[in-house]
């Protein structure tokens, strides 16, 4: 290839990559990194019901996905429970009206907690294809479908069966879609092409068990890998064949949290049969990964809302609404205190501050220090149990009536 082939296929990438994810998107449960935080500068502070509302609008069905935001849209998941099907919902991201409303499954429902849904998984997207992963009464389905709303794939992953139900969301990783199929069943994580949707690499877990934490793609001990916690275990896998690179038993049983990544650690939290957490420091030798487990808790740690890493602290509230702050490198509780209510939505973080949304719409904003340093308290009129999306300045919020644009 000569050197101006070369040069003009980096542009044409170069050109690719600026079209499709762009650093303002939230692509993915917890943002496009899948660490719960934005690289905005600003985000919305004050508002009400009435105040500080660009719009609100009525998603049909039931869902607990959260919302993406990609380029000019917003996706939500949702499903009809009378018709026994499986939705993907494009918003217009500037007026809030619904550009199309796509039937993307239909089959009777699955076994499910009292506070799941048939559409549980946040969706993800590349900018060119949106990627939805949905279950039913036998199988694990995954839907690919365009900016149009068009299907352009759609595969059946095999059987699924979980008393709870499913919740863990897909995530891109290079040219890979993955899945996580942790279940009371056969156990399997997928890697997708996310062009045709065949099957890469699965790997089996060594325990079959319902988990249902969302993997992230991050760098450990300089390696880029897919990070998992669930089923007994969390572990690294090579994204490239799905080989296990290291795994630490624990921190319990069943696991809802994503993990975090950073400082040269790995953290992680499982909350059923027991509530616990630890920080593995990762180390390479002898070009072989070391996991070492430097602290441990069992107190105060949460069973569904994944704790936020940001910076120099970990922000961690728990299902009943207890906040935590700790010192991620020792494990020291910094700070804990009664927030509020009950809590499954997880934290975000954006332009300095830590949001942290009660299931009555109540939203503590406080300040990304360990003294529980409070900027605003603001409530909106719907109940609250997903994550956030902030993308442009502007935060996104599904409760269970309405889907709202709160600032700009």
């Amino acid at each position: 290839m000569s050197r101006i082939v070369f040069v003009l296929v980096l542009l044409v990438h170069a050109h690719v990559s600026l079209e499709t994810i762009r650093a303002e998107d939230w692509a993915g449960f917890r943002g496009s990194d899948g660490n719960g935080i934005s690289s905005e500068t600003t985000a919305p502070l004050n508002w009400s019901s009435t105040e500080g509302i660009r719009w609100k609008i009525q998603i049909p069905g039931v869902g607990r996905s959260s919302p993406i935001a990609v380029k000019d849209c917003l996706f939500v998941t949702t499903s009809l429970t009378e018709q026994q099907s499986r939705h993907l919902i494009c918003i217009d991201r500037d007026s809030g009206e619904i550009r199309w409303n796509r039937l993307v499954h239909q089959g009777l429902s699955e076994n499910q907690h009292k506070f799941n849904s048939s559409a549980s998984a946040t969706p993800t997207s590349d900018g060119i294809f949106v990627y939805s992963v949905f279950v039913d009464e036998q199988n694990m389905i995954v839907v690919a479908t365009d900016w149009q709303g068009e299907i352009r794939w759609k595969r059946t992953l095999g059987t699924f069966f979980s008393k709870h139900g499913f919740a863990a969301s897909p995530v891109l990783c290079r040219n890979g879609l993955i899945v996580n199929g942790h279940q009371d069943g056969e156990a399997f994580i997928k890697l997708l092409d996310k062009e045709s949707g065949e099957t890469i690499w699965t790997y089996k877990p060594d325990v079959n068990l319902r988990s249902f934490s969302t993997p992230v793609v991050a760098e450990v001990g300089g390696v880029p890998q897919i990070v998992l916690a669930g089923s007994t275990q969390t572990l690294g896998l090579k994204p490239e064949t799905g080989e296990r690179l290291w795994f630490v038993e624990g921190p319990t049983e069943k696991i809802v949290c994503s993990p975090s990544i950073g400082l040269g650690h790995v953290f992680s939290f499982g909350g059923s049969p027991q509530v616990r957490a630890f920080g593995i420091k990762i180390d390479m030798k002898s070009s072989a990964f070391e996991p070492s487990v430097v602290w441990k808790m069992e107190r105060g740690m949460p069973y569904v809302p994944t704790p936020l890493l940001y910076e120099r602290f970990i922000h961690v509230v728990d299902d009943l609404g207890i906040y935590s702050c700790i010192d991620p490198l020792s494990g020291k509780v910094l700070k804990t205190l009664r927030k509020g209510n009950q809590s499954y939505s997880s934290p975000v973080g954006a332009a300095g501050r830590v949001y942290l949304f009660d299931d009555t719409g109540l939203c503590t904003i406080i300040q990304n220090n360990s003294n529980y340093e409070v900027l605003a308290k603001n409530a909106i009129e719907d109940v609250v149990q997903t994550t956030p999306a902030i993308s442009n300045g502007a935060m996104f919020v599904r409760g269970e009536n309405y889907l709202w644009r709160i600032g700009p």
